[in-house]
């Protein structure tokens, strides 16, 4: 039977893991696991293409180099997984018959947080996969060497965009309920930002990218070090998305299912 029938007034984050285990298992979910793998091949052909110029690469200039490739499209991913996932729990009326069983909203919020941790180690559990596996064929680098290639700083960086990402889609479909739109949203989102950013690199027009969402968190993600600027501008855009997203869960008003 699903725990979510066993569910009392206040839950404990065992339990809450449980519920996201058995939730992530849904037919559309296991479809994402799919377009993830799609996705890993730009780092995997990167990965390729060193094995085939044969030059001399670092460990840590490799690192960087794989890890940049899962930016966008690990964010990309991110945003859109949580959309989906959230979004077909409103669209079915899961939401509103788990509410009426005992979870309360705290507890639902707090299971979509720990879903976001948990997604955003996945993708960096699997940049660093293909960066031992190719590390070890590309550039013929010792287990010591590639674990100290890697820098402690890029994985916090790279966390902190993907965390972004993910409160960014929870804060959308939160306040929308509507998984399509988001599905959608994202994307065209990730077209207009790259615009903007090509706009302000080339001198174009004046428009002040770096505190846009998405090229805040690509810019992170891609950074080696412990840039200031970004994790403030990144902590802002989290601590508004967290609220929107909090808002347009407590606020609104759940029919009876």
């Amino acid at each position: 039977m699903c725990p979510i029938n066993k569910i009392k007034s206040k839950m404990d984050l065992s339990t809450l893991l449980k519920i996201e285990y058995i939730k992530f298992f849904r037919r559309s979910n296991v479809l994402f696991f799919f377009l993830f793998l799609y996705l890993i091949i730009t780092p995997i052909g990167r990965g390729l293409d060193m094995m085939q110029e044969g030059g001399v690469v670092n460990a840590t200039d490799f690192y960087i180099g794989i890890a940049g490739s899962f930016s966008i499209f690990g964010m990309l991913l991110m945003a859109i997984f949580i959309v989906n996932s959230t979004g077909n729990e409103f669209n079915e009326g899961s939401y509103r018959k788990i509410l009426a069983t005992g979870l309360s909203k705290k507890d639902f919020f707090t299971g979509k947080f720990l879903l976001i941790i948990i997604a955003a180690f996945f993708v960096i559990f699997f940049s660093l996969l293909i960066y031992f596996a190719f590390g070890t064929l590309a550039i013929k680098a010792s287990l010591y060497e590639l674990i100290n290639g890697i820098n402690p700083v890029s994985i916090l960086n790279q966390f902190t965009a993907l965390f972004l990402a993910g409160i960014f889609g929870l804060s959308f479909i939160a306040g929308f309920r509507n998984r399509t739109i988001g599905l959608v949203f994202f994307p065209f989102w990730v077209f207009a930002e790259l615009i903007v950013f090509l706009l302000d690199v080339t001198e174009t027009a004046r428009i002040p990218s770096a505190y846009f969402p998405g090229v805040a968190g690509w810019s992170l993600y891609n950074s080696s070090k412990f840039d200031s600027e970004l994790f403030i501008i990144a902590a802002i855009f989290i601590l508004i998305f967290l609220i929107c997203a909090w808002s347009g869960l407590i606020l609104r008003e759940e029919r009876s299912p």
